[in-house]
């Protein structure tokens, strides 16, 4: 084999495998369903946005002391997905859901007005 001819091949085959992990890592990463956590403070939800895969759960906590009692609303979803509301709490309660329909996620908590967040999950 000659020199050009190895340099060629050598290249090529790098070009090749520098493209693949990319590619496969890139897709199955972002479909994944994942699982995140958001606090609950005093008027405020720690993210304020989120975008997630379909088939995430969101898992809302209340630390040891937000101050004023708080809820997890959902005030508009994607076409198809009924309201779902936590109870109303203070500290130390967490509540979970699965989210399984694309669109955005609009989430309040019905005690403040400007406290709120958006979901995408796409």
């Amino acid at each position: 084999m000659t020199r050009t001819v190895r340099c060629v091949a050598a290249a090529g085959a790098a070009a090749l495998l520098a493209l693949v992990p990319v590619t496969a890592g890139a897709g199955a990463a972002s479909k994944k369903p994942v699982k995140k956590t958001v606090d609950i403070f005093d008027n405020y939800y720690e993210s304020a946005k989120l975008t997630v895969p379909v088939g995430s759960t969101i898992t809302w906590k209340w630390p040891v002391d937000t101050g004023d009692s708080h809820d997890v609303t959902l005030k508009k979803g994607p076409k198809g997905v009924k309201k779902f509301q936590s109870d109303v709490a203070a500290a130390e309660y967490s509540y979970k859901r699965k989210l399984t329909k694309k669109g955005r996620y609009h989430i309040i908590c019905s005690l403040h007005d400007e406290m709120s967040m958006d979901i995408t999950v796409r």
